[in-house]
């Protein structure tokens, strides 16, 4: 059975990271990329407390290149190695709480074969931009607003390409604010099996790094 579209909204490109190049593309995602949400903004998410023990049982690691200070205008990119294999998704949450999905994005989706862009191997590191999407002419760049913005790395047990984060009902404070809610908001998505093609639950683990941008 071939995979669904992803169930995804409009939304700004990126609040905090500009995807910039001349790979950029605007072809629709390949359809590849599915996942369905079986609910999003609900308020009853918030008092979840995730343990972060818990939420990482990949023992993904997250880091921020060259560092956690970054300039206005000056190029990041961002290290992730884990000890069980995974599919990598980084979602941004700039400094006035707006949250982005910026790895993988349609337009990357829509340049590659779509299937294994994001995955990532235990034990060696995924470096995003990959080699290949650098080839391309794609980078990040740090734009406004200034200020403590946290990245966070989502390692899908199956294949997970696009999620359709949902509208925060507040702002989120920090790193603990962030992984409960994205926590408490995976546990209720279900993915399609890439077999059977039926909804399933998933397995997802989750690494955090705060980051000032000046």
């Amino acid at each position: 059975m071939p995979p669904s579209q992803p169930i995804r909204q409009e939304r700004p490109w990126l609040a905090l990271l500009v995807l910039a190049g001349s790979g950029a593309a605007s072809a629709a995602p390949l359809p590849s990329a599915s996942l369905h949400v079986s609910t999003t903004n609900a308020p009853w998410l918030w008092p979840v407390q995730a343990a972060r023990g818990q939420t990482n049982a990949a023992n993904v690691s997250l880091q921020v290149l060259p560092s956690q200070t970054v300039n206005v205008g000056g190029k990041i990119s961002f290290g992730v190695t884990a000890r069980k294999p995974g599919y990598l998704i980084l979602v941004d949450v700039d400094a006035e709480g707006r949250m982005s999905q910026i790895f993988p994005t349609p337009e990357l989706l829509a340049q590659s074969d779509g299937r294994d862009i994001n995955l990532v191997k235990p034990g060696v590191e995924f470096v995003v931009p990959t080699p290949a999407s650098r080839q391309r002419g794609f980078e990040y760049v740090v734009a406004p607003p200034t200020g403590s913005a946290v990245m966070v790395a989502i390692l899908s047990e199956r294949r997970v390409q696009l999620l359709d984060l949902p509208d925060l009902p507040r702002k989120l404070q920090g790193q603990a604010a962030a992984l409960s809610y994205l926590s408490a908001w995976t546990s209720e998505l279900r993915v399609p099996d890439d077999r059977s093609g039926k909804l399933v639950s998933n397995n997802w683990s989750f690494d955090i790094k705060s980051y000032t941008i000046k």
